[in-house]
């Protein structure tokens, strides 16, 4: 392949990778207010905070837990069958699981909010196909940097999509904005790549590469299991999940830590959150790739990792808001060194004809360290509101630890 297609490809790859992020992202400033709304709420009014918030847990948690179990399912489709026809099949899912969200908002339909989250959630295990084909694309060397595309996605997600799920969802900006319209926006979106990647995309995957894989709706908890057999496997992997783990715990509850210590108000919520994403992007953009030509994955996560643990516990000693963006600049600095490189590794796990298996279960891990905190956390941080921090803190630790003696 030559470089204009590779460039191109990459491109495409990393445009889809950035509207599926989108699809998480933009709901950040919606569901809680969506469901804590007395009046315009999808749930009826009168109902306790408790009940509420118990209804919240679980329409943020339902995602990743979908999640979980479709993403070594579409990874092993995309070795049977190519990447290409199952990213279309993807974002096909991601389309009707946003309209059937913003119908269910404008209907006032709790459980249709509910079966959009399903569909939403299962599609948007599509990611382990995008990396799938990052990887076909990368050799050893360009791998690092090819990888660090996704990391910059998310930060450009986390950048935009809080700020406009909130701008598109206040109806004192347009008297026509409401819950639903970010997602009427997100369809549209997702429209649009289903079209680019059906023109513009080239199958990544050549049929002589491509495998049999059987798959079906255990397959991740199969998968995993198989993979936790070898030492090496599992202890990667265990990785992996510690890591998540701690990162979401972190961005989930962070908000509590913000409003209990210092009051902030929701713009200034989103301002941190929006400071992550820039960070975010130009770790991958300009530190990701000096970093990955002069030293190994491996010489990498052994400093990051323990570095990204050592970050947390300073926030706890910031006395005033504002000095606080000093200290965060180094989370996502830490994490998008930690990210690219640690899946690097996992990538390396599999030969070429099993990328999409390998980063399939991967993301079956990293989804199942999304969907527990959000289960366990609201009972966690009813305690103390630092307490999420140092269960970040001891999380990432432990992975260090692990990532250590697998080297």
């Amino acid at each position: 392949m030559d470089q204009a297609h590779l460039r191109r490809d990459l491109a495409v790859i990393a445009f889809t990778a950035f509207l599926n992020f989108i699809g998480l992202t933009i709901a950040i400033p919606i569901f809680t207010p969506l469901c804590l709304d007395q009046t315009s709420g999808i749930i009826a009014a009168g109902t306790s905070v408790p009940v509420r918030t118990t209804i919240l847990g679980f329409l943020l948690g339902i995602f990743p837990l979908c999640q979980f179990f479709t993403a070594p399912m579409l990874g092993a489709f995309s070795d049977r069958c190519g990447r290409k026809k199952v990213l279309l099949f993807s974002l096909a899912g991601m389309f009707l699981g946003s309209v059937i969200m913003a119908v269910s908002i404008t209907l006032g339909n709790l459980a249709l909010a509910f079966f959009s989250r399903i569909i939403m959630g299962g599609f948007s295990g599509s990611i382990a196909v995008t990396q799938s084909a990052i990887a076909d694309l990368s050799d050893e060397k360009s791998r690092p940097k090819n990888f660090g595309l996704l990391g910059a996605a998310f930060g450009a997600s986390l950048f935009i999509g809080p700020a406009l799920g909130g701008f598109l969802s206040d109806p004192t900006i347009r008297p026509w904005f409401n819950y639903a319209t970010p997602f009427w926006l997100s369809s549209l979106l997702t429209a649009l790549n289903f079209g680019q990647v059906a023109w513009q995309l080239s199958e990544t995957l050549p049929p002589e590469k491509r495998r049999h894989a059987d798959f079906h709706i255990l397959i991740g908890p199969i998968n995993i299991a198989k993979a936790f057999q070898k030492t090496a496997h599992r202890n990667m992997f265990l990785v992996v999940f510690f890591l998540g783990f701690g990162f979401n715990f972190f961005t989930q509850f962070f908000q509590v830590y913000l409003l209990e210590k210092f009051a902030v108000t929701q713009s200034q919520i989103g301002i941190v959150y929006s400071y992550f994403g820039i960070w975010g992007i130009l770790t991958q953009a300009v530190i990701v790739r000096p970093v990955s030509e002069k030293f190994r994955p491996a010489q990498v996560l052994s400093v990051t990792l323990l570095l990204s643990a050592g970050i947390f516990p300073i926030l706890l000693l910031v006395p005033s808001f504002p000095l606080l963006f000093a200290v965060i600049i180094f989370i996502p600095l830490f994490n998008g060194l930690s990210n690219p490189n640690l899946t690097t590794l996992i990538s390396n796990l599999g030969g070429s004809e099993s990328q999409g298996e390998v980063l399939g279960i991967n993301q079956s891990v990293l989804a199942m360290a999304q969907f527990l905190p959000p289960l366990i956390g609201g009972y966690i941080v009813g305690h103390h509101f630092t307490l999420p921090i140092w269960i970040t803190t001891a999380s990432i630790l432990t992975a260090w630890f692990l990532f250590m003696r697998t080297r």
